[in-house]
């Protein structure tokens, strides 16, 4: 999810969403009108497309080359299920379908532009913030240092915080997966709004307060860590600093790593999944998706490099993030069976 998600992650996620679309075929859909209480996709759609003009404006003012090979695979992926969505809609119409795809393809839109606007917002540079940053931390009484030296002793605990800092991506599927086909389809879709509303939000603020994050400003390498291999510690300072110097003017979605540091995405999205999982009707897969929301909490500021003032900040912006979309997502921007999410068969 935008630059914050790492390329190795993505993989595993068009395999993992791939066999569950070709699951979901296979489940014979059931007739329904839409109900009102389960909301709308105005509101989401309208986030892209602001997340889209901003993006735009960047490239105006400051020119990228975005490579077209990099673009393939999620544009094809987005187009398969917007013709499931739209199969869904009028041929055997299943609302919960409908939302489900609609909801994977509004994130991985936004991915994949958000991706690309962090770039370009940390490409205008500006003085770091980090030991700002780290007085934070010190004056809340809170030890980064400390934190790392503990997981260096507590190696498997680590392992399993870094386990659940790299699934972020399936985390969010199967959130699609359980609410949609446990028709929490409000639930879903404040999820899908609050997750974009917090990225946004995320990368602006990034430029603002650009930081190198804290392996980085405490020159930390790894053999001071040694039982440990964070997710990521020091593979975003080639990007960083070849965009903030000019050398870096050529953007491939597959190959963007995570830039942002303040505020944290990782600890929004996993308070924002954390809610979401809360909804889900089925108590074993709101237990286990809740759990892995917060070993992903626990494991952003190592395997992330986050300060815990990033993690915070990231907190903060999620729960206004889904108060803003818990209202949103009841908005109609525009009419027409696209935002009802499915339309009754005629008899």
């Amino acid at each position: 999810m935008i630059s914050s998600i790492h390329r190795e992650e993505k993989p595993l996620l068009y395999i993992l969403l791939a066999f569950r679309c070709h699951k979901l075929q296979m489940v014979n859909a059931t007739t329904s009108k839409p109900n009102p209480l389960s909301g709308h996709d105005d509101a989401s759609w309208m986030v892209l497309l602001i997340t889209l003009a901003i993006l735009g404006g960047f490239q105006w003012a400051d020119p990228f080359h975005i490579a077209p090979d990099g673009i393939l695979m999620p544009a094809m992926f987005i187009l398969s299920l917007a013709l499931a969505a739209a199969f869904y809609r009028r041929r055997r119409s299943d609302r919960k379908i409908v939302a489900m795809c609609v909801g994977l393809q509004q994130m991985t839109l936004f991915s994949a532009a958000g991706a690309i606007l962090s770039y370009m917002v940390a490409a205008q540079g500006g003085a770091f913030w980090d030991a700002r940053i780290a007085g934070w931390d010190h004056a809340l009484g809170l030890d980064w240092i400390a934190y790392l030296d503990w997981l260096n002793r507590h190696a498997l605990f680590a392992g399993l915080l870094k386990l659940a800092y790299m699934t972020i991506i399936p985390q969010m599927a199967m959130l699609i997966i359980v609410l949609g086909l446990g028709d929490r389809l409000a639930a879903l879709r404040t999820a899908i709004l609050g997750a974009m509303i917090a990225g946004l939000t995320v990368i602006l603020l990034s430029g603002v307060m650009p930081a190198v994050a804290a392996y980085a400003h405490f020159g930390l390498h790894p053999a001071d860590y040694p039982n440990l291999r964070p997710a990521a510690s020091l593979v975003h300072m080639r990007d960083l600093l070849a965009l903030r110097s000019g050398e870096l003017r050529v953007l491939s979605i597959d190959k963007l790593e995570g830039i942002i540091t303040f505020p944290s995405y990782h600890a929004a999205l996993a308070i924002v999944f954390g809610w979401g999982f809360l909804k889900a009707p089925q108590a074993p897969a709101r237990w286990a998706g809740v759990g892995f929301a917060a070993l992903t909490l626990a494991a952003t500021p190592i395997d992330g490099g986050h300060y815990f003032s990033d993690v915070l900040a990231g907190c903060a912006i999620a729960a206004l993030s889904l108060l803003s979309a818990r209202r949103l997502i009841y908005l109609r921007l525009w009419s027409g069976a696209w935002t009802q999410g499915a339309r009754p068969l005629p008899a």
